[in-house]
C-alpha cells in the first residue's frame, strides 16, 4: 500500500542509518555486518538479522518465536529490526539488501508484477532485480519448503522454476466487515447482488445508521471495495484478460467496464460512507466500527484481530462487496499473500537465516504466528481456532484469486492517476477534482498512453 512519502528523503536517511547498523526497533543488540558468523573461540553468538515492518500483533508473535529459536539454538542471537510500513519499509529493504546487512527479510505482498512477454518496457520489481543480481537465496532444495502448500509456493514464492520465498498467509481484501447485531436488530441480510447492496445501504440510512466506514486519510483503504468491483466486472469477470488487453490495446482505462468500476465506487463514496471519511486514519477505523458508529467497515480480513480486541463482545462478519447482479459470480473474495520471507544469499549469516526459517516453518511455530496474524494459513492441516476464518472467510474462498493491484503490471513513469497499480477514486468529487467517473477514466487512459515506450 502506498503512502505519499518522499522516497528521496527516506532513501537517504535509511541508507545512512539502516545500512550501517540495522536501525529501527531491535529484538536484540546490533552487530556489525561482518560479525554475523560469531566467534567460537570467544563464545560470541552468531547473529541472525531479520527485517520486518511494525505491526503489533505480528511483532509480538515474532518475539515469542525468536525467543524460542534462541532457546533451542543458544549459539544464535536474533536481531529483529522493524520500520514503519509501506514506502518506509521498502526503502529499508533496498538499503539493507544492497548493503548485504540482512539475513531474512519480509516482503509486503509476495513475488508479483514480474514483466511478461506482453508488457514491453514494464518496470522490473525489486524482488526480481534482487534475485537476478544474486542477492536472494534459492530455497528449492531446502526441506522446509515441503511444509508449505505447494500451490501457494508456486503462486507466490517461485520464479523461473525455483523457490525463492515462503508466503506465510493469505488475506481477503475485497470485503466489508459488518455488525451482526445491527443487521439482526433491523431485519437486514447480507446482500448478494449490487441491487441488494444498494437497498441495504438505503435501508440503513433510513434508520439513521451510517452504512460504511473507511480510512480515507490513508488513501489506500479506498482501493479495497474496488478490488471486488474490478475482479467481477473487468473482462466480464476475467481481470487478467482485461489487464493483458490494456497492454495490447484491446481494452482501455476508459472503456465501459472500467468506467463502471469507477462509477460504482463513486456511488458508494458519495452516498454511503461516513461523513468526513477522507479525514479518518487507518488506526482509528477499527474502533469506529467496533463501537457501532457504522454498520460496515471497508477493510482487509487481516484487521479482524484488531476489531475483536477493540470490542471483544462485538459480533461481526465479513462478506464480499457484490459487484454485479450475478450472485454466484459475486460470492468469492479476492486478496493477496502477506508476509513473505526471503533469505539473503549474500547476507552476513545465510546459514543462520535458513536455520531460522526452518524453525519458523515447523507447524507448531508457524501456528503461533498465523493465529496472531489472522491470516488464512498457507500450510495444510493448520488449525487457527478462528471462528472468523472458518465461518466468515472459508465459505467465500474457493480458488484463491489475486486482487487487481497484485496482478496489474504498470508502465514505468505512468501518471499519478494510475500510479502504484491503483484506481485512485480519491480523485473523484467531492474529495477530488473529477465530477464524473468518465472524466477520471479519460485522464487515466491518456496517462497510460503517454507512458508507452517510444
Amino acid at each position: 500500500m502506498v503512502k505519499r512519502i518522499s522516497a528521496l528523503v527516506l532513501a537517504g536517511a535509511l541508507t545512512l542509518s539502516l545500512a550501517a547498523c540495522g536501525g529501527g526497533d531491535k529484538g536484540g543488540n546490533a552487530a556489525p555486518a561482518n560479525e554475523g558468523g560469531g566467534n567460537k573461540a570467544t563464545g560470541e553468538k552468531k547473529v541472525v538479522k531479520i527485517l520486518h515492518w511494525k505491526q503489533e500483533n505480528i511483532n509480538k508473535a515474532m518475539k515469542e518465536i525468536n525467543d524460542a529459536f534462541e532457546k533451542k539454538y543458544p549459539e544464535y542471537k536474533v536481531e529483529y529490526t522493524t520500520t514503519g510500513p509501506d514506502d518506509e519499509y521498502k526503502q529499508a529493504q533496498r538499503a539493507r539488501i544492497t548493503a548485504k546487512d540482512v539475513d531474512v527479510m519480509a516482503d509486503l505482498s509476495g513475488m508479483r508484477l514480474s514483466p511478461q512477454d506482453w508488457t514491453p518496457g514494464a518496470k522490473t520489481p525489486d524482488w526480481q532485480q534482487w534475485i537476478d543480481s544474486g542477492l536472494i537465496a534459492d530455497l528449492s532444495d531446502q526441506a522446509l519448503v515441503k511444509n508449505w502448500n505447494a500451490n501457494d509456493i508456486e503462486k507466490a514464492g517461485t520464479y523461473n522454476g525455483k523457490v525463492y520465498a515462503v508466503p506465510t498467509g493469505k488475506v481477503a481484501m475485497s470485503g466489508l466487515f459488518y455488525n451482526k447485531q445491527i443487521f439482526e436488530d433491523n431485519g437486514l441480510k447480507v446482500p448478494t447482488t449490487w441491487t441488494e447492496f444498494l437497498k441495504l445501504c438505503e435501508d440503513l440510512k433510513a434508520k439513521g445508521i451510517t452504512p460504511i466506514g473507511v480510512a480515507g486519510k490513508d488513501v489506500w483503504p479506498l482501493k479495497l471495495p474496488v478490488f471486488a468491483l474490478q475482479a467481477k466486472i473487468l473482462g466480464g469477470g476475467d481481470q487478467q484478460k482485461w489487464i493483458e488487453g490494456v497492454w495490447k490495446g484491446e481494452t482501455a482505462f476508459n472503456d465501459a467496464e472500467a468506467v463502471e468500476v469507477l462509477d460504482k465506487m463513486k456511488t458508494i463514496q458519495d452516498n454511503y460512507m461516513i461523513d468526513g471519511f477522507m479525514g479518518i486514519d487507518y488506526a482509528s477505523a477499527p474502533a469506529i466500527f467496533a463501537t457501532g458508529k457504522v454498520a460496515m467497515l471497508a477493510d482487509g480480513s487481516w484487521d479482524a484481530p484488531t476489531i475483536a480486541t477493540a470490542n471483544p463482545d462485538l459480533k461481526f462478519g465479513y462478506f464480499p462487496v457484490p459487484a454485479t447482479e450475478d450472485a454466484a459470480k459475486n460470492a468469492s473474495f479476492v486478496g493477496k499473500y502477506d508476509v513473505t520471507w526471503y533469505v539473503a544469499e549474500q547476507g552476513p549469516n545465510k546459514e543462520g537465516g535458513i536455520k531460522w526459517l526452518e524453525f519458523f516453518s515447523e507447524p507448531e511455530n508457524y501456528t503461533k504466528f498465523v493465529k496472531a496474524a489472522g491470516f488464512i494459513p498457507t500450510q495444510d492441516n493448520i488449525s487457527t481456532d478462528s471462528e472468523f476464518i472458518d465461518n466468515e472467510l472459508t465459505p467465500y474462498l474457493g480458488d484463491f484469486e489475486l486482487a487487481y493491484e497484485i496482478m496489474m503490471i504498470n508502465r514505468e513513469n505512468v501518471g499519478e492517476h494510475l500510479a502504484a497499480e491503483g484506481v485512485h477514486t480519491e480523485y473523484l468529487a467531492p474529495g477530488g477534482q473529477f465530477k464524473t467517473a468518465k472524466e477520471l477514466a479519460d485522464v487515466q487512459q491518456k496517462e497510460w498512453e503517454a507512458a508507452a515506450p517510444k
